[in-house]
């Protein structure tokens, strides 16, 4: 009986030993390896027949590092035999939620609610014993914010004139959130050089409208060429009064070439009097109506330009083979002057500025991302993970590639339309050579 008591007593005393042996390398093993859940990444979202986002998939994923004297060692994932994933809805208790096992670095979370902030912890298990356990990460997810963080826009950033309302109409609210002072100021200029050239394009379109500048009846534009446009809807009084003036030049040179043909003047001084007879009885009176009919257009530039060379034809008329220089002269004038207060009128040169401007300051956007680079580079410790070191890059790298993208869009975008705008000028400027040619050719 001693015996048998002496021999139970030694093997309870070995079990309490063992017990604690274990213990003790547990929490060794434990101390020893760390579980760094790396990204949170939405894949998927689901949404309902309204396109309200009802549930999301994401993907988590998480690394292996082990502790050597003042570095982390990057491990192969395979080191545990088992990972456990939990993750949990934040109102739930700790004993709720979703537990699995998987193989690998990454378990992808299926039907996760939309809106609601997520609990996440990894645990590393071998020989079915609990080695390592992560830090708790947390998440929300939506069916616009790529970014986990649960802390919505701030009010201002809803401001028309913010930088951050492009970034955030294509998903990238993020990207302006974590740039430097710099880079938002950048942000800022650029959206706001779009927000002032769009302005800009809209006064073209209404300053330098076909039918604002040539009395054009009203009519469906879209799909025509300039030519067309005027050709089928130029106002026929225009039309007449162009045609009624050629004519009278026309008869002019008829009547002088007669005389010329007769041989009944052949002083210079008699053939300047003819010229002024025949003004004083047909060529001042179908002037002036033609200037009087011709003051009903007179919101038009081109009515005015056209009104410029009648009124300067009325009162040189009478001055034969120096007319032409005068009309010319006094309708070119005319027309400079319109096509400069065109330019001015709708601001087209700003375009050309600001389609200039904006890639320069996409420039100095990209130059305050690279230099937050290397600041960021001179400040890391030696114990930095790889997936932070990458997390804390990538903001200046974000900053530094979106300004430049955000930059060369805008500039491209506004230079396009100076362009445009400006071909669109000089036709109208051809068009109004074309006009007067077409009559003080034979002046």
């Amino acid at each position: 009986m001693a015996l048998r008591s002496c021999i139970a007593r030694w093997t309870f005393f070995l079990i309490i030993f063992w017990q604690l042996a274990i213990i003790q390398f547990s929490q060794a093993q434990e101390s020893e390896y760390l579980i760094y859940i790396s990204d949170i990444r939405r894949d998927v979202v689901h949404k309902n027949w309204l396109g309200i986002p009802r549930s999301v998939d994401c993907t988590l994923y998480w690394e292996v590092y082990k502790q050597e004297a003042n570095s982390l060692k990057p491990m192969d994932s395979s080191i545990f035999d088992l990972y456990q994933v939990r993750y949990r809805k934040e109102q739930e208790s700790s004993e709720g939620g979703i537990s699995t096992q998987v193989n690998g670095n990454f378990y992808a979370c299926k039907d996760l609610q939309a809106g609601i902030r997520y609990h996440f912890i990894v645990e590393g298990i071998q020989n079915g014993v609990k080695l390592a356990v992560s830090d708790t990460a947390f998440a929300v997810f939506t069916g616009k914010l790529k970014s986990s963080s649960p802390r919505p826009p701030k009010w201002h950033h809803w401001i028309p004139f913010n930088g951050r309302v492009p970034m955030a109409i294509i998903g990238r609210g993020y990207v302006f959130d974590i740039a430097t002072k710099a880079g938002k100021i950048a942000f800022h200029f650029i959206w706001n050089f779009f927000v002032i050239g769009s302005l800009i394009v809209l006064s073209c379109i209404r300053d330098l409208r076909l039918s604002r500048i040539f009395p054009i009846e009203r009519g469906i534009q879209i799909g025509k060429g300039y030519d067309r446009i005027y050709e089928q809807g130029i106002s026929s009084e225009f039309r007449n009064i162009i045609d009624e003036w050629r004519i009278l030049v026309e008869n002019s040179n008829e009547h002088m070439r007669n005389k010329l043909a007769k041989g009944d003047q052949t002083r210079l001084e008699d053939i300047e009097m003819e010229n002024v007879r025949f003004w004083q009885k047909e060529g001042t009176e179908t002037v002036r109506g033609l200037s009087d009919r011709l003051q009903k257009l007179n919101r038009y530039p081109t009515a005015r330009i056209v009104q410029a060379g009648l009124a300067n034809h009325e009162l040189g008329g009478f001055r034969w083979l120096e007319v032409s220089q005068e009309v010319d002269r006094a309708i070119e004038n005319r027309a400079s002057s319109e096509l400069e207060h065109l330019r001015r009128k709708c601001h087209l040169d700003w375009l050309w500025n600001l389609g200039t401007l904006a890639p320069l300051v996409g420039l100095f956007g990209t130059a305050t991302g690279i230099s937050f680079i290397f600041a960021t580079l001179t400040m890391i410790h030696t114990r930095i993970t790889q997936n932070d070191l990458i997390n804390r890059l990538a903001n200046g790298i974000f900053e530094a590639l979106w300004t430049t993208i955000f930059g060369l869009f805008v500039g491209i975008i506004l230079m396009i339309c100076y362009y445009y705008y400006q071909n669109k000028l000089n036709w109208i400027y051809s068009k109004w050579e074309e006009i007067y040619v077409q009559v003080t050719e034979k002046l």
